[in-house]
């Protein structure tokens, strides 16, 4: 397997990180791209919005996303049983009966037992409802499903939006992009079913996937939760311990000890349990506060945290002399490494925090992915949770506000300064100067293969794409600060850092390709002929087509939105059309 190595600034297949302006400009992020092209599509259809919601892979993907839901707390849970305006009885006879629900065996106790009755019961229940999903497809009755049989039932079941396609194309029977991929991305997530590879989904491999379980969401995730209570020290919760722990929150919450709680007690209360892992340590007398945001740097970091399959970018921050000790709040939406330079011995405290948390997601529960060098750990606090702070990448902006006043609430101080940008190359302090090349800007991208264009006006911010995309070229307008080297000893990070086994998004594929672990047709597709990885942050406008040739292994990693075709069996995955 390729890994990924120190990559010099002089090296002759990564561009070297530089704050020039000019060149290839940046393109319209690709979430945003997809999101404008889905409003395009769905105002010409119409009403087959609401058909193509109820098609069956969306059906999939929800229930995959109801059975991913995080844990609550027993806080949280008791809390939301809460009635605006009623009195404490009534909030006590429905934890009665939550009690009861959560007591399986009906003694009368939450014991392992408990857990252990739940979680068989929903076992069943979740194998019963995933044969139910594929066997739906299975048109013969014979107890197993294949790809045909998926692709027939779904075109029965989408007969109306195709029909209406094919009435827009003047009665020519076709299938809109959105339609052929509602259908491509069912057989996929059916046919990954098939664990022996013949070709078929049996009922046994449809059950194995929900064998194990609701997990977070089931009444044995609650008993769980309830054991783990002080007074469950032995093994064992009663009802009356229970009770006693709700009826002390509903005290709690009860600030004007009235009996009842009021919807603005209600709020209060969740507003300051929402800050629970968002504490921030007070700043010194002398210190000035400082708030930087953006969406994300022009740089790549050849240094990874928690996990190869997340991108991290890389930016620096220049502590400029003075003699006033700096309080740094840094929130950025992608995980970010800041390198910091000049005289960080002013850096009292540094605070930082990006909203995805893994790859190419974002839970409000965990913590974010961020990283810094230069500056003393003691120095350096991580909120337990990703969402304490909102990013912003404009100031004033509804995202820069809200920041601010959590900051200023937190350290007792307003900012001296806030600073922005979408996407950064390095921040200055205390004078907030922002540096970025031009082509960090947000562009527009224009891909044309043949016939011509001509463009009225001014075209300084659009890029013309001519033929298949290049992986050079490509990493240069995404990241035209190039990939910047880290030694991954030298952070101090949220998440373990490691270099990169294979560099993330374009930097890889021209790692890739200059390693001879790949090639690149005509055609722009990216030809597979040994063991590699994926690099990490394949999605949207970065992904790309792998052929995987005879005799090379599939890849490691997550291939993102990338079209990835298997030589030997033709077989088709990922993000293909």
């Amino acid at each position: 397997m390729v890994r990924a190595k120190a990559v010099p600034a002089s090296s002759k297949y990564l561009p070297c990180r530089t704050s020039t302006p000019g060149g290839v400009l940046f393109s319209i992020h690709p979430v945003r791209i997809g999101m404008m092209q889905w409003r395009l599509r769905m105002s010409r259809t119409g009403s087959v919005r609401t058909i193509l919601s109820l098609a069956g892979s969306l059906m999939l993907a929800a229930e995959s996303a109801a059975w991913a839901q995080p844990v609550q707390t027993v806080q949280q849970f008791l809390s939301q049983r809460i009635p605006v305006g009623a009195p404490l009885e009534r909030y006590l006879q429905s934890i009665r009966s939550d009690f009861f629900m959560i007591d399986a065996d009906g003694d009368l106790e939450i014991t392992q037992r408990d857990v252990d009755l739940h979680t068989v019961m929903e076992g069943v229940q979740a194998r019963t409802h995933a044969i139910q999903m594929a066997m739906r497809y299975d048109l013969d009755g014979d107890g197993f499903v294949i790809e045909d049989e998926i692709r027939r039932a779904m075109k029965y079941e989408m007969r109306a939006p195709i029909g209406l396609a094919a009435h827009n194309a003047g009665n020519k029977p076709q299938l809109s992009d959105a339609i052929a991929r509602q259908i491509d991305n069912m057989v996929q997530n059916i046919m990954a079913l098939d664990t022996d590879k013949d070709g078929k989904v049996s009922v046994a491999e449809a059950a194995k996937p929900r064998a194990q379980g609701r997990g977070a969401g089931g009444q044995a995730a609650r008993a769980r939760q309830l054991l783990a209570l002080e007074s469950a020290s032995k093994g064992v919760v009663t009802l009356t311990e229970y009770q006693a722990v709700a009826e002390a929150l509903f005290r709690q919450i009860d600030t004007d000890k009235d009996g009842v709680v009021s919807q603005q007690e209600l709020t209060d209360h969740r507003m300051r349990a929402a800050r629970v892992g968002c504490e921030m340590p007070a700043a010194s007398e002398k210190a000035k506060v400082f708030v930087l945001g953006s969406y994300q740097t022009e740089a790549l970091s050849s240094v990874t945290l928690g996990s190869q399959d997340v991108v991290v970018h890389a930016g620096r921050v220049v502590i400029e002399p003075g003699d006033d000790p700096l309080y740094v709040v840094i929130a950025t939406y992608s995980p970010t490494i800041w390198q910091f330079s000049g005289a960080v011995e002013r850096v009292e405290r540094l605070m930082m925090t990006s909203s995805l948390t893994g790859p190419n997601s974002g839970d409000r529960s965990k913590a974010s992915m961020v990283g810094a060098t230069g500056i003393p750990k003691e120095r350096i606090s991580f909120f337990a949770k990703s969402n304490c702070l909102a990013y912003f990448h404009e100031a004033p902006s509804s995202g820069s506000l809200q920041t601010v006043a959590a900051v200023r609430a937190a350290t007792g101080k307003t900012p001296e300064i806030v600073a922005a940008k979408y996407s950064v190359s390095s921040f200055k302090l205390p004078s907030g100067a922002v540096e970025s090349s031009e082509r960090g800007a947000r562009g527009l991208v224009i891909q044309k293969t043949v016939g011509t264009l001509n463009i009225v006006g001014n075209a300084s911010n659009v890029v013309i794409q001519a033929g298949p995309s290049r992986a050079r070229d490509d990493l240069l307008r995404f990241s035209p600060g190039g990939v910047i080297e880290i030694d991954p000893k030298a952070v101090v990070g949220s998440h373990p850092p490691a270099n990169y086994e294979v560099l993330p998004q374009q930097a890889g594929l021209v790692q890739l390709l200059a390693s001879g672990a790949m090639t690149q047709n005509s055609a722009g597709e990216y030809v597979v002929r040994q063991k590699i990885r994926f690099p990490a942050g394949l999605a949207g406008g970065h992904s790309v087509t792998f052929l995987i040739m005879k005799g090379a292994p599939y890849p490691e990693g997550d291939p993102g939105h990338s079209c990835v075709i298997m030589e030997e069996t033709g077989q088709k995955k990922g993000g293909c059309r």
